[in-house]
């Protein structure tokens, strides 16, 4: 056996150690899964989330591969929080209407005459669930990456145009929540309550002579292809979310957590609400090719209306303290951030 020599054994072992130290050493690429109800031509699924998973993606180096799922393609629009509440996906966009009574305090938002804008809206919303415990609650199940509106709602309308309250009266109106169908009650118009996948053809055939809807969505719906007469309101907004599994957003590594936290939460709200804002004007512009006349109210009977609806706001509260819940607290803290 030929004897190695001790130094040339040291400068093995020594080059050894370094050939496995500078051996490069792979990161496991995350995956996961994001769910949306929508097709990627709707405002948030292809503004908002797309956009940020590219963004994510990017900035991980490719440590974070995310894949969405749209369109549905994981279940319908009312199972989406369930979705990432149970790990099927791990993030989705729902919106707080589709389950009526899960989200009790979020409903503020519901109530007529909110929204000032989407993004307003929406900035409200994420700020009013940072100061409100109880409010939090209601997403304790999840990690919640963006809450938001989208622009005030119009009336659309077939056959019968809105040019004052008095023109409610017997009109049968596709609704978007409890608290509208309070609102159009009090103006003499007879809500239905009614998926939006069905509003078309319940217009087309007369069931429906109306809806109440931002300018998104009669274009997204194609409701606009049998509505005549729009008139502005900005009556409402409906609550949305983007929220994740809680046992994902707890395995993924902290500076996978800080990248996603610097880019959701109030900025994240606030964008969404911004996309809704902006797709307002071509959306309008869409719907006005197909002739449709826009209505402006007299400045004096959408006062009327909005007056008539007030004690509204006053009785949700009511509500929600029976329930136990803060009403009246979560009704000022939301109003005061709508409002600045």
């Amino acid at each position: 056996m030929k004897c190695v020599p001790l130094n040339r054994l040291f400068l093995l072992a020594l080059s050894g150690a370094f050939l496995l130290s500078s051996t490069p050493v792979f990161a496991e690429t995350i995956e996961l899964t994001f769910s949306s109800p929508f097709p990627v031509q709707q405002v948030i699924t292809g503004k908002v989330i797309k956009p940020w998973i590219e963004e994510i993606e990017k900035a991980s180096g490719g440590e974070v591969k995310i894949k969405l799922f749209p369109a549905g393609a994981l279940g319908k629009a009312p199972e989406q929080f369930d979705l990432a509440e149970k790990g099927i996906a791990d993030m989705s966009y729902h919106l707080a209407d589709y389950t009526p009574g899960r989200f009790p305090l979020t409903s503020v938002f519901s109530l007529p005459f909110m929204p000032p804008t989407g993004q307003k809206v929406s900035e409200a919303m994420w700020k009013t669930f940072e100061k409100e415990p109880k409010y939090q609650e209601e997403y304790s199940k999840v990690k919640v990456l963006a809450l938001f509106g989208h622009a005030g709602g119009h009336f659309h309308t077939v056959k019968t145009p809105i040019r004052s309250m008095a023109d409610f009266k017997g009109m049968k109106m596709r609704t978007a929540n409890p608290a509208i169908s309070k609102a159009l009650t009090l103006w003499g118009a007879v809500p239905v309550a009614q998926p939006i996948t069905e509003t078309y053809q319940s217009l087309q055939l007369g069931v429906l002579d109306g809806s109440a809807l931002p300018y998104e969505g009669i274009v997204v719906f194609k409701l606009n292809e049998v509505t005549k007469f729009t008139t502005l309101a900005d009556l409402y907004t409906m609550p949305m979310m983007i929220v994740m599994n809680k046992k994902t957003w707890d395995s993924l590594p902290k500076n996978v957590q800080e990248l996603i936290d610097n880019t959701t939460g109030l900025k994240m709200s606030a964008a969404a609400g911004k996309a809704f804002d902006d797709a307002e004007k071509p959306f309008r512009e869409i719907s006005m090719k197909k002739g449709i006349e826009e209505i402006a109210l007299d400045p004096s009977e959408l006062a009327k209306m909005q007056d008539i609806t007030m004690p509204l706001r006053d009785e949700w509260a009511m509500e929600m303290e029976e329930k136990g819940l803060p009403g009246k607290e979560v009704l000022k803290t939301a109003l005061s951030y709508t409002n600045e």
